[in-house]
């Protein structure tokens, strides 16, 4: 079973002095990436508080809004406890950072990591975890291994606004191992994509992934997400950790 490193706790109950700090709603390793072209692969998850937008099936709605602040040091001390710095090292683990929203700490998540390299003589494998509305600042883009980007479509039900940027489209589409995963209820949402975002980002780049919560849920869209991939020529993605664990955070 994945191991929880921090657990979360309401928010204000634990504060840092200054600003080299990060606020956590969660914290766990020894779990596998569950969406996107890396799922499968073993991974160390920090979830970061907070968030830009509030779709209607986000699975971590319960989990994201609160959180407590751990320094720099708090956290390394915290991955050298469980052996994680030669996890990283032999690229065993990942580390992957999530939300909510992680690029709205982007400037300190820049430091943490550029502490953590000093420190370890090297970077982990990163992948930044986003929504595709904020501009990710070109610090962070020479530290990160992987974007999984996830813009979001109407079934979200955010309006066009606040959920399309298409500048911030264009530059992630630019960035190295960038990929743009789509969550698609029905296979009208086709439409969307390929009026709102293909203008922006490369077909190649595109991932059809099932909304779905539960098991049973996937179950109901998995076949026909995976042949709208198909018919379309793009890569399809399951959501492992919710077919393996169901309905469940922390893993």
């Amino acid at each position: 079973m994945p191991k929880t490193l921090i657990q979360q706790k309401p928010t204000f109950e634990k504060k840092v002095e200054g600003n080299r700090k990060l606020s956590i709603a969660e914290m766990f390793c020894d779990t596998i990436q569950g969406e996107g072209v890396t799922a499968g692969k073993l991974a160390t998850f920090i979830r970061l508080q907070g968030c830009t937008l509030l779709c209607k099936w986000c699975d971590t709605l319960d989990v994201w809004p609160e959180g407590n602040e751990y320094s720099f040091g708090e956290i390394i001390n915290i991955f050298n406890e469980n052996d994680l710095r030669q996890k990283f090292l032999n690229r065993e683990q990942h580390l992957i950072l999530t939300g909510g929203s992680p690029l709205k700490q982007q400037d300190r998540l820049v430091e943490f990591l550029q502490e953590l390299g000093a420190k370890y003589g090297f970077y982990p494998y990163i992948e930044v975890e986003n929504e595709a509305v904020i501009l990710p600042s070109y610090p962070l883009t020479r530290i990160v291994s992987q974007w999984n980007n996830s813009p979001k479509l109407s079934n979200s039900g955010m309006k066009p606004r606040v959920r399309i940027k298409s500048e911030v489209l264009r530059a992630t589409a630019s960035l190295r191992n960038s990929w743009f995963k789509f969550v698609v209820s029905s296979k009208e949402d086709w439409n969307e994509i390929e009026k709102d975002f293909l203008p922006h980002i490369s077909l190649t780049q595109v991932i059809l992934m099932p909304e779905g919560q539960t098991q049973e849920e996937l179950n109901q869209k998995r076949e026909f997400v995976a042949d709208l991939a198909i018919s379309k020529g793009v890569r399809f993605s399951d959501r492992l950790h919710v077919t393996i664990w169901n309905k469940k955070t922390g893993v």
